[in-house]
């Protein structure tokens, strides 16, 4: 039985980190291409990767995209703010790409206000944001 509690553990651990990755696009630009819906053990292992791979990526820039989110509420919003916050406290600028439509006007709606951080509505524009800021 404990065998196959270690499996499962190492199986759960693999999904965790394969589920939100880190994907280095330039030498100082990464991205973080996030799929499905996000709740407090997901937004967790957002903060550990994003964090972790930055900093061993020595990335200037990370763009967390949102694309494939289907909703934005006040806590995941929340989670957002807090791994921007701390990807700053070591030095990494951060943009959200992927902002839809329908998630604005929920962020709007929940009075969810974006004032520090850059936003594109595709990872076109935040690639092209990223790169010129990087010349």
């Amino acid at each position: 039985m404990e065998d196959y509690t270690d499996k499962i553990q190492s199986a759960q651990y693999a999904i965790d980190e394969l589920s939100i990755p880190a994907v280095r696009i330039t030498k100082e630009i990464g991205v973080i291409p996030l799929v499905g819906e996000i709740d407090t053990h997901r937004a967790q292992i957002l903060m550990e990767n994003a964090l972790k791979q930055g900093n061993t990526y020595k990335l200037s820039w990370l763009i967390i995209d949102l694309s494939a989110v289907p909703i934005i509420d006040t806590m995941v919003a929340d989670q957002l703010f807090k791994v921007v916050a701390a990807l700053k406290l070591i030095g990494i600028d951060v943009v959200l790409s992927g902002i839809r439509s329908e998630i604005a006007l929920t962020m709007v709606q929940l009075g969810v206000k974006l004032n520090d951080i850059v936003t594109f509505n595709s990872l076109y524009g935040a690639l092209n944001y990223t790169s010129s800021r990087m010349q």
